[in-house]
């Protein structure tokens, strides 16, 4: 808080997770620079998508770093290197430990591992312009957000994506013969016994429809599917793809949403 709270022209604030939404003596704090117009740089781990949205939502642009491990905090008078992450918890319930620099010579040292290698991944993936890693995601979290009218909360899981409306839906792309969009979403009895008598009603989606019911402990479930991507991951979208596969997700999960709601 000191080392944020000293700073007069620019803060860097480094670490690959973030949970700060109701850390309210930090987000007090970062007001104040907003207020004094100090520059911050907020570096995060790509495609961790809750830290992302929690630095967004404090108000500022976070910049991904694939493989982020560091964790690191500058002013322009000293630095600070530390197990933590800016995670609530971790003030409160944590073992951590952390170095601050005394001397010009450590600082420099520390900026120079800033300039080297941090300011050196974001011009790497700048310049790499085959994939599409983040842009897509804000486009789905718009999508979903027009499509249902409420928030929906997109996390990274076993490459794949968790999203959570009223209902959870998992969406991957399968590499089989082509490479298929596939997403999911879990069904009650009820629902799934409804679909399955009356399939005609998912006939108006573009998307092929399955019903898979649930054994083992598992849950009923409904998947749609869509063949022939050059994507071989949902986190890696080859540039020209992402408005499809947003467009497909965003439907399948406004559909059953609505398939839901008809059937209670």
């Amino acid at each position: 808080m000191t080392l944020i709270e000293e700073a007069d022209s620019k803060v860097i604030l480094v670490c690959p997770y973030y949970r700060i939404s109701k850390w309210y003596k930090l987000l007090n704090t970062l007001e104040g620079l907003k207020k004094r117009k100090v520059e911050v740089e907020f570096y995060v781990r790509e495609n961790e998508y809750e830290s992302i949205e929690e630095v967004e939502r404090a108000g500022f642009d976070p910049i991904c770093i694939p493989n982020l491990h560091t964790k690191l905090y500058l002013n322009e008078h000293y630095g600070i290197v530390s197990s933590m992450n800016l995670l609530l918890s971790s003030e409160n319930n944590s073992l951590e430990i952390a170095m601050k620099t005394e001397t010009k010579e450590e600082y420099d040292d520390l900026y120079q591992y800033y300039e080297r290698y941090l300011k050196a991944a974001v011009a790497q993936t700048v310049s790499s312009n085959n994939t599409i890693e983040l842009d897509w995601r804000e486009m789905l979290d718009k999508k979903l957000f027009e499509y249902l009218g409420r928030e929906a909360y997109i996390t990274e899981k076993d490459n794949g994506l968790q999203i959570n409306t009223s209902n959870r839906y998992e969406v991957f792309i399968w590499n089989g013969k082509t490479n298929t969009l596939r997403i999911s979403g879990i069904l009650s009895g009820k629902e799934y016994h409804y679909a399955r008598n009356n399939m005609g009603i998912f006939q108006s989606s573009k998307m092929t429809i399955e019903l898979q019911e649930g054994r083992s402990g598992h849950y009923d479930t409904i998947w749609g599917t869509l063949p022939n991507f050059k994507s071989h991951s949902i986190n890696q979208l080859v540039r020209g793809e992402e408005e499809t596969i947003v467009e497909a997700i965003a439907k399948f999960i406004a559909g059953i949403d609505n398939f839901k709601r008809m059937v209670r």
